[in-house]
């Protein structure tokens, strides 16, 4: 499963630069609606577009990596190497 790490770098952020980083502060920086930020604060974003992404990724100064983080599932059995 792919999981969204908006919310630690939001709090990452906010730590930083001492001011208080909320979706509407990424939503007025970024253009990005509250919706999208909200659906991958909350992990519940299916598709996300590559403008999306940087965006994010030009707000937060990070890489594509420290937005999104690969997890195993655990009631997953593997997957064979084939498509």
């Amino acid at each position: 499963m792919i999981q969204c790490r908006l919310r630690e770098l939001m709090a990452a952020k906010t730590r930083l630069t001492r001011r208080k980083i909320t979706y509407s502060v990424i939503k007025e920086e970024t253009g990005l609606s509250k919706t999208t930020l909200v659906r991958l604060g909350n992990d519940r974003a299916d598709l996300i577009g590559t403008s999306t992404m940087d965006r994010l990724c030009a707000f937060f100064d990070c890489q594509p990596g420290d937005l999104f983080v690969y997890l195993p599932s655990p009631n997953r059995s593997d997957v064979s190497s084939g498509v």
